[in-house]
């Protein structure tokens, strides 16, 4: 049986997953919304992903693949909230379904101004709770729902600048998640990818923007994904989760306090053909 390997279908992830299926024809690429690749890998659907960080500490089984991730150092420009209302005045949320670790940043922002947390509701990708109905008073927009309505007249608030005010740290996004055991053929054509997908970075800015007109001017989607957008997990990434996991468990006490990330190995390894 193929393996099957998850997807984002947005801007930010193209740079690694955009070349998955011309590296290698031995697996299955499965693309979707970060969130739902998060469920699939819990229900084991999946052998390995591109999902939200917060999803790393959900399994003993969990290993992160090192090299990659998606992250910011400041600015990100796709992870939004849009509104308003003063950022200590606000109350209510919506949130689209397609991220975990948005959501979270935003609950931790909070936390670290000595704000109360925001009542949440599930919208669409969209301004439509601000512009129409009014049922929140803010709306996260991530990805490139959060491009596509940078231009909109409303205030908005950058996460990644937000987290670098507070911490001095980058902010990690997203990684790859497999289960120990996976072969070594995935591993290397994983990053593979990646390779060709970083060094090809101008043609997909020219591609996106030839396909979504209005969004990006070609200058603004390179220094996105030059700029913005940090692909490497280094150290300060390493550091940036090991903190955020901290914020986290002083708000939810069922989170174990004493998870760090975790690397697959060499050792842990399987088919090494």
């Amino acid at each position: 049986m193929k393996p099957v390997i998850g997807s984002i279908n947005f801007l930010n992830a193209d740079p690694l997953c955009l070349k998955l299926e011309d590296v290698d024809h031995r697996w299955e690429v499965l693309h979707d919304i970060p969130s739902n690749l998060a469920a699939k890998l819990r229900q084991k659907h999946l052998d390995v992903a591109l999902v939200p960080q917060v999803e790393a500490c959900r399994s003993e089984d969990y290993r992160i693949l090192p090299g990659h991730c998606i992250s910011c150092d400041g600015a990100v420009g796709s992870i939004l909230l849009f509104g308003d209302t003063e950022w200590k005045d606000l109350r209510t949320v919506s949130v689209d379904k397609a991220s975990n670790s948005s959501v979270a940043l935003l609950s931790v922002l909070r936390h670290l101004d000595g704000l109360p947390p925001l009542e949440v509701s599930v919208g669409q990708s969209d301004l439509s709770s601000l512009e129409s109905d009014h049922k929140s008073d803010s709306v996260l927009l991530i990805g490139d729902p959060a491009l596509e309505n940078a231009h909109s007249p409303f205030p908005r608030h950058d996460l990644g600048t937000m987290w670098k005010e507070r911490t001095g740290l980058p902010f990690v996004f997203a990684v790859w998640l497999a289960r120990p055991s996976i072969p070594q053929w995935v591993v290397d054509s994983i990053h593979e990818s990646a390779r060709q997908g970083l060094s090809n970075r101008d043609s997909i800015a020219k591609i996106y923007c030839r396909e979504n007109p209005g969004v990006l001017d070609l200058p603004s989607a390179l220094h996105y994904l030059y700029e913005n957008i940090r692909y490497e997990l280094g150290d300060p990434q390493v550091e940036a989760l090991r903190e955020f996991h901290r914020l986290r468990c002083e708000l939810d006490p069922n989170l174990n306090p004493q998870w760090s990330p975790r690397f697959l190995s060499a050792d842990e390894i399987g088919d090494k053909s």
